[in-house]
């Protein structure tokens, strides 16, 4: 999945539960901009900033590892 991809994910998520940047940043400990950020691709958070987002979001991310034959 593409950062861009992810921050659209987490910016509809965060507007479908009528949250604002603030809250989230709140809840998370995270700044503004980070968030921000993150929403327009703009930065690659770390998978723990990435999990505390999307577990405050009641998301989640499956990874699915596929070898080559």
């Amino acid at each position: 999945m593409e950062k861009e991809e992810l921050g659209k994910i987490i910016r509809t998520r965060r507007k479908v539960l009528n949250l604002t940047i603030g809250e989230l940043a709140e809840y998370t400990g995270l700044s503004r901009t980070t968030i921000s950020d993150i929403e327009l691709g703009n930065t690659h958070p770390r998978l723990d900033v990435i999990n505390e987002i999307l577990r405050f979001l009641n998301l989640e991310i499956k990874v699915e590892i596929k070898r080559d034959k």
